[in-house]
């Protein structure tokens, strides 16, 4: 017995130690968790873009890893994932643009041609995540499952939840008007009708008063103060009466239905800048009402601006400050078509896309508040009723080029052109009021469809 004794007190020992490791092992394998879910967290806030960069072969579109959290610091908060199952899908397109750098072969032989036209069917190796924190949404329709699991995210967002979203008013806004926007999408599409009903519901839960609504801030304003607006643009840009200041004139004409705020659900507004020696822009309007085919000259610049109309507690609609798209273009050239031209059409057209983040807006991050878009950044188009990926560059140039078209003269300006029937604004909030009246019209036909 007593020569045993040493072996069970070393299996004693053994034991105690076995439990000590056992739990200090535990220990940091809890710690490695904790550091590696921390680190994931850094990684998204400041360690990684969402989108792929500029080169690689998906530029431009979301990087499946990437977990985005615009409307809370938590990403898996149901406002969050209400977002992410709107605004990120993976789908198949029904066209894959030939303009998409793997698509084709020698530059200089595809762009000597009408290469925003080429297209290919899609297939199902062309599946990809299309969509984030971007304007575009890529959702066409939801799986019984999806909608299920989205319309239960949606049921969160209710009592506290609305309220604490309500204290940040912009976010609010703008995630109600995300929420019409997959609501305008479905009704389009004629897809899960039994979505509408708490679609609707949710958009009435955030709803802000017209006190807090008038109080929002410009975010075109913060975007060329914090610089990630960084074209040369004037402050005052979107002020009103008189809606003229400095070289750039609003514009008022007849939109097409892609700027109608009954299926956009957000103002728009055009100015124009013209080169001061080639006569002014009221000259060239005046040639233009009387038939003459005044010529747009190189140096010529239009902005677009778009904007939320979000609705208020009483169901009333009002066009806010916060711009989401900022869209500078200008005559660069008239140079023939080709490789060597190097604008967004290839003929002289150069665009640049601002789009606003709205986890920036969230974090308060306004040196990055605008994400400036490339001409070779890809994405899932559907302006025109086909999912097609293409690049930026391919679907602006389909209406903004000087090659193949009768109005060669306008520069790509179709802004200008006789049947938009161009003419100066007087008082700044015209394009403002359409679109309230266009998007109320939406609204009453998302409560009837609701209620069908």
């Amino acid at each position: 017995m007593d020569q045993q004794r040493p072996r069970e007190r070393r299996e004693h020992t053994h034991s105690r130690e076995s439990k000590t490791f056992r739990r200090a092992r535990g220990k940091r394998i809890r710690t490695f968790f904790f550091f590696l879910f921390a680190f994931s967290l850094a990684w998204n806030a400041y360690g990684a873009e969402e989108q792929f960069p500029v080169g690689h072969p998906d530029q431009g579109l979301p990087r499946p890893e990437f977990l985005s959290a615009p409307y809370h610091e938590d990403p898996q908060h149901a406002l969050n994932r209400v977002f992410r199952a709107s605004f990120l899908a993976t789908v198949v397109p029904a066209e894959v643009g030939l303009a998409l750098p793997r698509e084709h072969g020698n530059p200089s032989d595809f762009f000597r041609g009408p290469w925003y036209f080429a297209v290919r069917p899609g297939i199902p190796a062309d599946r990809k995540l299309f969509g984030g924190d971007v304007r575009l949404l890529s959702r066409e329709e939801f799986s019984p499952d999806e909608a299920a699991s989205f319309a239960r995210a949606l049921a969160e967002v209710d009592g506290e939840m609305a309220s604490t979203l309500k204290k940040r008013p912009a976010l609010a806004a703008l995630f109600q008007h995300d929420l019409l926007r997959v609501a305008q999408r479905l009704v389009e599409a004629g897809r899960n009708p039994e979505l509408l009903r708490p679609i609707g519901a949710a958009v009435k839960r955030v709803a802000l008063s017209p006190a807090q609504l008038s109080q929002l801030a410009s975010t075109y304003e913060l975007g060329l103060k914090s610089g990630s607006l960084d074209f040369p643009l004037p402050p005052d840009l979107l002020r009103m009466d008189p809606p003229v200041s400095g070289p750039y004139w609003e514009l008022l004409r007849n939109s097409t239905s892609v700027f109608n705020a009954a299926r956009t659900l957000a103002w728009s507004r055009v100015f124009i800048s013209w080169p001061s020696i080639h006569g002014g822009l009221t000259d060239f309007l005046s040639a233009q009402g009387k038939g003459q085919k005044a010529e747009v000259p190189v140096g010529a610049i239009s902005v677009l601006v778009q904007g939320v109309v979000a609705w208020d507690d009483r169901g009333f609609p009002h066009a806010t400050p916060i711009a989401f798209d900022v869209r500078v273009k200008w005559l660069a050239n008239r140079d023939p078509m080709s490789a060597q031209n190097r604008t967004t059409s290839r003929d002289g057209v150069q665009i640049r896309v601002y789009e606003l983040r709205r986890e920036s807006l969230r974090r308060g991050a306004q040196d990055r508040l605008f994400r400036p878009l490339h001409d070779d950044d890809q994405a899932l188009f559907r302006d025109y009723g086909t999912l097609k990926h293409t690049t930026l560059a391919a679907q602006c140039t389909l209406c903004h080029r000087l090659h193949g078209v009768s109005d060669a003269y306008l520069g790509g300006f179709i802004t200008l052109g006789p049947s938009a029937q161009p003419r100066l604004a007087r008082t700044g909030s015209e394009r403002l009021r359409l679109a309230e009246r266009e998007a109320s019209q939406f609204l009453a036909n998302l409560e009837k469809a609701a209620k069908d």
